[in-house]
């Protein structure tokens, strides 16, 4: 699909397929501390999505758990999006609250159990607060009521990152409606997320998304305006986010170092803070390097995403966010053409933002939702029998067993070891 000429529906495009591309590559380090990342792909390293790499390219390490995802796709975090996407499009973006949360609540169930079924894609990395969450008998019923039931029983502490690394796309759908980005926001979230730091996570990535959109995004006053008001809903919200919490969010995301945010801090790296500063961190190197001449934008958008990637932790969420938030600040036409190239998905994803693009600005190629059975709960699949659904995870265990094998092979061949890179 050629590039569009309006700078507006570039700029949705690239929200959406740049949290993609930035969850595709944060996967090569997921889980890794910055220094295990170091040994095993190097210093500066440059990614390349599918193998071969050429020389001076890492492909990615093929372990039991980055060989559960689809060769140069992306993980559970860009599957949540897209839900939120479809739900959109089933409404024709209609909504009266935005996105219906009651709706999103019943495709996140179904989505768990039985994975994003337009494209065939299993469920199989569930976050811990979303699977708790989820599988309770009571969450069909009233998802907020039950999110919230969790996080009480939980001690009131539990602020993971599992609501704002899916709703940066919210931004995107209402870019011009800052009451139904908020609502909407604020209620996705909270199907899953009670804690305000989620829930204010989630408005400040979505309203800076919608800032980039507009092109009003230009400097760090800017940045700053858009935080403020992000905040707002918070403190009117029941439970409000306490002071002590807005002054640490407050304090974390002017961070100019990826060393002082310590994403790879074993017992903080999926923190919902920490994932919305390093998102933030990248949007400001993205609107510092905006101006100069000696660099592209797709330059910029690869080496941001990389040295994110390289600082571990929960990099393919940290990752996410910071791609959507990149890829609505240069536009899809800006994104790297290598790693779009690879990405698996990638024309399905953009015809799904290019539907998204007219429902909300009336422009581009008509979408008929009726028309499309991917915007459906089910993706217009039907039910799953029992043997079925054991038939699709016995392919999927044989299919990380043998890309696993497949990789040692390969990097037996060129005298390499990758377990004695990763373990030192």
């Amino acid at each position: 699909m050629s590039a569009p000429h309006n700078p507006l529906h570039d700029r949705i495009r690239g929200c959406i397929i740049g949290g993609a591309l930035g969850d595709a590559i944060g996967l090569f380090t997921e889980f890794f501390d910055a220094a295990r990342a170091q040994r095993q792909y190097g210093v500066n390293p440059r990614f390349k999505l599918l193998p071969p790499g050429p020389d001076g390219y890492q492909v990615m390490l093929m372990d039991q758990h980055r060989a559960g995802f689809e060769e140069a796709g992306w993980t559970d975090d860009t599957d949540q999006s897209l839900l939120i996407l479809m739900s959109f499009l089933h409404t024709g973006g209609k909504a009266e609250d935005g996105i219906d949360y009651m709706d999103f609540a019943r495709r996140l169930r179904h989505w768990v159990d039985y994975g994003f079924r337009p494209l065939g894609r299993l469920a199989n990395d569930v976050g811990g607060t979303v699977r708790s969450v989820v599988q309770d008998t009571t969450f069909l019923e009233a998802p907020l009521e039950c999110a919230t039931k969790i996080w009480e029983r939980g001690g009131r502490v539990m602020a993971a990152n599992g609501a704002v690394m899916r709703t940066s796309v919210i931004g995107a759908l209402f870019s011009n409606d800052q009451e139904k980005l908020y609502r909407s926001a604020i209620n996705v979230a909270a199907v899953t997320h009670a804690d305000p730091r989620c829930l204010v996570s989630c408005t400040v990535a979505s309203a800076l998304v919608a800032s980039a959109v507009r092109n009003e995004i230009h400097s760090d006053e800017d940045v700053k305006r858009v935080v403020e008001g992000a905040i707002i809903p918070l403190t009117q919200h029941q439970p409000p986010l306490s002071d002590q919490y807005l002054q640490e969010l407050r304090d974390i995301i002017w961070n100019d170092s990826l060393v002082d945010l310590k994403l790879d801090e074993r017992r903080s790296i999926g923190y919902t803070y920490k994932c919305l500063a390093s998102g933030i961190w990248a949007l400001r190197q993205g609107i510092a390097a905006k101006g100069g001449t000696s660099i592209t934008p797709s330059s910029v958008f690869e080496r941001v995403i990389t040295e994110l990637t390289m600082a571990g932790g929960d990099s393919d969420t940290n990752c996410a966010v910071a791609g959507s938030l990149l890829g609505a600040l240069f536009g899809y036409s800006n994104l790297p053409a290598g790693w779009l190239h690879d990405l698996k998905h990638r024309d399905w994803l953009l015809a799904k933002a290019d539907a998204a693009v007219y429902l909300s600005t009336g422009e581009g190629a008509p979408y008929d939702l009726r028309k499309d059975p991917d915007n459906l709960v089910d993706g217009g699949k039907g039910a799953v029998s029992d043997e079925e659904f054991k038939r699709q995870w016995r392919v999927f265990d044989e299919t990380v067993s043998q890309r696993i094998k497949g990789y040692e092979a390969d990097d037996g061949k060129k005298g390499g070891n990758w377990l004695k890179r990763v373990l030192g």
